[in-house]
């Protein structure tokens, strides 16, 4: 379980939208790519033109996708320009974006092409990229986005050290990850004022429902162990007070489904695997974070374990 302590003044949205945070196991599936000699074989005396990784995001005004050159393996060693035009096009009003190359230089020193674009897809729509090299050849993806979802709570579950909260979005395709972050307020030594802190949690669940919707659940009750550890404090002696939950689901189209049954990088990275693209390998899909925040009741609250004000 991974944790993230956060004061207030550091909570706010950090901007890096050409390598702003992609799902954990798209991550791992960029970084395997980046130097897997593995990934040399499959890909050799083919006409594909290009590799491409990333997501369209209704949810954010700028778009990003790796996009590889396909001569061998998917290592770029020289920071030149890409031979690469790399465009969108809205399928349902024909509008059509061209994208710019950002070159990338990552610790081990190998490159990387982010393609980009100022733009904030459109929920539910579908959309074409394109990356075309200047002989001709081009790879491309088709792409629907996710409809905008809805989220309510549907249970909770409250019993002394036993809380769980359960969470339904409706309306949308696939939730593949989701996290929880705790909003905590921890008094000052000598008691004048208290301190609010984020803590970051990767220990949300999702399942699927046999209504369609999807579920994401939470054990406050559990994660307080956590959130005391992270803090450095000790349950009994120190005093945290709860002021709001939020949870992050990451919202996908419907074909964001592993055909292995796991998102196992060393698996997924293998061109072919996990791949949606005409001419080419990898994957692009449509995906955004939703964001749902509440707060529990102050019985509900003592029960998980929190301190009352």
């Amino acid at each position: 379980m991974m944790t993230q302590i956060k004061t207030m003044s550091e909570a706010g949205v950090f901007s890096m939208p050409l390598l702003r945070l992609l799902p954990v196991f798209l991550v791992a599936v960029l970084l395997v790519g980046t130097g897997c000699e593995e990934a040399v074989d499959p890909v050799l005396e083919t006409d594909e033109a290009f590799t491409l990784y990333g997501y369209l995001d209704p949810s954010a005004d700028m778009q990003a996708v790796r996009v590889f050159s396909i001569d061998g393996m998917l290592q770029n060693v020289q920071a030149v320009p890409l031979d690469a035009s790399v465009r969108t096009i809205n399928r349902a009003t024909g509008e059509e974006v061209v994208w710019r190359d950002s070159i990338i230089t990552y610790r081990d020193r190998t490159i990387g092409h982010i393609f980009h674009a100022r733009f904030r897809a459109e929920h539910d729509t579908p959309y074409q990229l394109l990356a075309t090299r200047s002989d001709g050849r081009s790879s491309s993806v088709d792409v629907r986005t996710p409809p905008d979802g809805e989220a309510t709570i549907s249970n909770i579950f409250s019993a002394r050290s036993q809380v769980l909260v359960e969470l339904a979005w409706s309306n949308v395709p696939r939730v593949i990850q989701a996290e929880v972050s705790y909003f905590v307020s921890v008094p000052f030594p000598d008691g004048t004022d208290t301190t609010t802190v984020r803590v970051d949690i990767k220990s949300a669940r999702v399942a699927e429902n046999s209504d369609n919707t999807w579920s994401v659940s939470i054990l406050p009750s559990g994660d307080i162990g956590v959130i005391f550890s992270a803090l450095q404090l000790q349950p009994g002696r120190d005093t945290v007070f709860l002021d709001n939950i939020e949870v992050r689901a990451f919202v996908t189209s419907e074909d964001w489904e592993s055909p292995v049954g796991a998102f196992d990088p060393e698996l997924l990275v293998q061109p072919g695997t996990f791949s949606n693209v005409d001419d080419g390998f990898g994957f692009v899909g449509g995906g955004y974070f939703d964001t749902f925040e509440f707060q529990l009741t102050d019985e509900v609250a003592r029960n998980a374990g929190f301190s009352i004000r």
